[in-house]
């Protein structure tokens, strides 16, 4: 019979330590790892940390030298202990952001407005605009909201999935 695993042990974090070298961890699932201090840029280096702390399973609390804290989450965390994490998520990041262009490009073409005509009325530049239908670029909040504005719709129309796209 093959153990059974603690549901989600892969976003549970159950050991953090400091090293010379970085931050060695342990997830739930049996996976270890080291983050590299140089991953980290508020931190660089082990001399600038007072503190470790695992609050709970799905995050790392760093004390800084300078009392400040910074989190870790536990996603940033597991790619550093799962070679196949960061392919996945990169995949599964890919598609959202063809979607979200689909979304934009479907809208767009309904207003019948050219790419040239979206990005000036929502202020950012039409490279950007291509490049974010194509789903090559991860848009800010402050872009989508802007486009959706353009588009005299919802922010919500452009993230949430409508049956047009299902069919």
């Amino acid at each position: 019979m093959e153990a059974v695993l603690v549901k989600n042990a892969n976003r549970m974090m159950t050991v953090a330590n400091l090293l010379e070298d970085g931050i060695e961890l342990s997830f739930a699932d049996g996976m270890r790892g080291l983050i590299p201090y140089d991953d980290i840029p508020e931190i660089k280096e082990r001399a600038a940390l007072s503190s470790l702390d695992l609050p709970n399973p799905y995050e790392i609390v760093l004390g800084t030298a300078f009392g400040e804290q910074i989190e870790i989450p536990w996603d940033f965390a597991r790619h550093y202990c799962d070679a196949y994490y960061r392919p996945t998520i990169e995949a599964i990041a890919m598609t959202g952001r063809q979607t979200v262009g689909r979304r934009i490009r479907h809208f767009r073409e309904s207003a019948r407005l050219s790419q040239e005509d979206l990005a000036s009325a929502a202020d950012i530049g039409r490279v950007t605009l291509v490049r974010l239908e194509g789903g090559g670029q991860t848009p800010r909040f402050k872009t989508l909201d802007s486009i959706a504005r353009a588009l005299g719709i919802q922010v919500s129309e452009l993230l949430v999935d409508p049956e047009w796209l299902l069919q």
